[in-house]
């Protein structure tokens, strides 16, 4: 026994070392990335990795069993956390900020803004956590993001879509495949569409604030998502699964949690910038991309007007026509976390522009789009892949599939239209590559399966 002390001593003294530390448990997301500025989001946690792990995925359970204790338990701890961050090419100029103190009010999370950043330059980060100011060995955490390029540069650009990633239907353990299938592309940005999470699936139903929490914690602990984001910057959209429930809007609840609850959440949890939902970037001379709102604006699916029926509403879809006629990039790209062309199911939907329900306002958008030369849509939440043209319109959309193959539902082949020009019922993601060869731009888009092998691929040239 003696020869096993010294043992059984390190152990002890490695689990209070553990306890008595700040970590980064959900590792960090870098977001709102422009020519200038970034956001990087983190969280201070208990421990270096998610507590009670189970192999548990694939499946939705049919009926809620109460777990004790959770698994994939996550716990914050308050504590301070400060940045580094300098050019990759310029490891002699680092800018470090003071440390911040965080606690339970906001999750134990912080948002750190950069500034004055170069354009076109990757950036190598670090950040390190304490409990308090007499700790000497913080935790630390690297990563990297790129900027986006200036206006007049014509590098070529490689981002991903994604959309609908439920934890029970990650295809492995360490989370969704395609958060390493997308890496080996080497992508500027990720478009993160919404449907983040599933506050309203089961195991648990997150009805409470907590339990929302939860689960934000528990999704980003996982490996696959954790490595990617340390990476790669991501513009994240919402849905209506991760602010409440399905086909949730502006005044609802869900349990204890209010519409306006899951609004903040969604900011806490997120780089997403609450004050300003829909936004634009330029990402050099040939891509600009519009990031739409399509839960803030939105009126009850129910009402019976359908002339008063809205998804983005009027404000909104104002700024997108002011910011599409002031743009000269080559490629506009209009991401929306609904379809706006389709076609979607034919019985049981009622919640976005490719519906009959709200054909009033999805007409008006539909034509506004098209009349903006070279622009298309990107858009999540159906579970399933496809392309289209718009019948009378003739705008292109491209809808990325959900983050895995079990997820693919909703549809069939069966139900193809002559609008249809590539449909699938998997998994996967949309990568978009925009580049100029011999003075002339080109935009090719690339359904991905969740090994990222190529489903299909459609490039244009400008018109």
């Amino acid at each position: 026994m003696m020869h096993r002390l010294p043992y059984i001593l390190s152990l002890l003294l490695t689990s209070l070392l553990t306890c008595s530390a700040a970590h980064f448990a959900n590792g960090i997301k870098i977001g709102e990335v422009d020519h200038s500025s970034a956001v990087v989001w983190t969280r201070l946690t208990t421990h270096p990795k998610a507590i009670h792990q189970n192999n548990t995925h694939n499946f939705y359970p049919k009926k809620e069993k109460k777990l004790d204790p959770l698994p994939w338990q996550v716990p914050g701890t308050p504590g301070q956390v400060r940045i580094t961050y300098w050019p990759q090419q310029q490891p002699n100029k680092p800018h470090t900020s003071p440390w911040v103190q965080v606690n339970a009010t906001t999750d134990f999370c912080h948002k750190f803004h950069l500034k004055n950043l170069l354009p076109a330059t990757t950036y190598q980060l670090k950040l390190e956590a304490r409990k308090a100011d007499a700790d000497t060995h913080p935790s630390t955490f690297t990563g990297s993001f790129l900027t986006a390029p200036s206006s007049v540069s014509t590098d070529p650009l490689t981002f991903c879509v994604t959309t609908c990633q439920g934890f029970h239907r990650r295809d492995t353990p360490d989370g969704h495949m395609i958060y390493q299938s997308m890496l080996e592309l080497k992508p500027s940005f990720l478009a993160h569409t919404g449907d983040v999470l599933y506050y309203d699936k089961p195991q648990p139903f997150a009805k409470t604030i907590p339990l929302a929490r939860y689960k934000w914690n528990r999704i980003y602990a996982l490996p696959h998502l954790k490595n990617f984001h340390r990476q790669v910057s991501c513009y994240y959209q919402k849905d209506d699964h991760d602010v409440i429930k399905n086909d949730a809007w502006p005044g609802q609840h869900y349990g204890k949690i209010s519409f306006q609850d899951g609004l903040n959440i969604f900011s806490e949890q997120t780089p997403f910038p609450q004050n300003h939902p829909y936004r634009t970037r330029r990402w050099g001379k040939h891509a600009q991309i519009w990031f739409m709102e399509t839960r803030d604006f939105r009126t009850p699916n129910n009402l019976p007007d359908p002339n008063q029926r809205k998804i983005w509403g009027d404000q909104q879809i104002q700024w997108l026509a002011n910011s599409l006629a002031a743009s000269d990039a080559s490629f506009k790209f209009v991401v929306s976390a609904t379809p706006i062309v389709g076609p979607d199911r034919t019985k049981g939907k009622s919640d976005n522009h490719a519906n009959a329900s709200h054909r009033v306002e999805g007409d008006k958008v539909r034509a506004l789009l098209s009349a903006s030369p070279n622009t298309y849509v990107i858009c999540g939440d159906r579970h399933w892949q496809y392309a289209s043209i718009h019948s009378t319109t003739k705008l292109h959309e491209f809808g990325c599939g959900p983050a895995s193959d079990i997820h693919a539902s909703g549809y069939s082949l069966k139900e193809r239209t002559p609008e249809h020009t590539y449909l699938k019922i998997c998994g996967g993601f949309l990568s978009v590559t925009v580049k100029e060869t011999n003075g002339s731009p080109t935009a090719t888009f690339t359904h991905h399966s969740v090994d990222g092998s190529t489903n299909n691929t459609q490039s244009f040239k400008l018109q």
